[in-house]
């Protein structure tokens, strides 16, 4: 059984990953709050609660322990002026950027190694340059690129792949969800073509591995 793990919030790259999956006949165990309305295997995961991270994980342990990949996928935005930082706000950034790759990917560690799973994190661009009213979110981005760096570090000497996948602006709503603005999407990129870059990725000889890549909107 080909099986790929995702944490997502039901939208997005997650979700055209997802579909690109299906086609290709793997089984996606999805993880988030809201139970997508595609053919996937839903697990209700509140990425901000602890008790709820470890039911989930004691579920994939128990159920799915056999798995291709997980892939690291949910995050949120948060833009603030730099008087104007919210604490809970900065919490919660924090728990989904930053606490539940760590804690799934170390809960699931085991598994990963026994099944030579690769790991992919999704993230951005935005850690190549410091914007205005982005510093908690900026702090968090930076925070994953030392994750994965560590990651890849520890598993070298494994057939399991850390692939670092940094994506420029693309067509989602996370931008008009943190500062309740609808910008411009046209010139932006289309999730769909995003995730067909990334399982061509994926689909590489397991002795060659992409450890970093950016793909920025022309």
């Amino acid at each position: 059984m080909s099986r790929v793990i995702i944490t997502w919030w039901s939208e997005w790259l997650g979700l055209e990953l997802s579909k690109l999956f299906l086609e290709k006949w793997f089984e996606v165990i999805c993880l988030s709050r809201k139970k997508p309305e595609i053919d996937v295997i839903h697990i209700e995961t509140n990425l901000t609660d602890e008790k709820s991270i470890q039911k989930t994980i004691d579920k994939i342990k128990t159920d799915y322990r056999e798995f291709n990949c997980l892939i690291n996928c949910a995050w949120v935005m948060d833009i603030a002026d730099l008087w104007n930082i919210d604490y809970k706000k900065t919490e919660k950034l924090f728990k989904i950027n930053v606490l539940a790759p760590i804690i799934i990917t170390s809960e699931l560690i085991d598994l990963i190694k026994q099944n030579e799973s690769d790991i992919v994190n999704i993230w951005s661009t935005v850690w190549f340059k410091a914007y205005e009213k982005q510093c908690s979110y900026w702090a968090s981005k930076w925070a994953i690129r030392w994750i994965n760096e560590n990651l890849q570090l520890e598993l070298k000497k494994t057939k399991c792949r850390v692939i670092w996948f940094n994506p420029g602006g693309f067509k989602s709503k996370i931008v008009e969800k943190a500062t309740w603005i609808k910008p411009d999407l046209s010139p932006y990129m289309e999730p769909k073509e995003l995730a067909k870059l990334l399982i061509q990725i994926l689909e590489l000889p397991k002795n060659m591995e992409v450890s970093e890549i950016i793909i920025n909107r022309k």
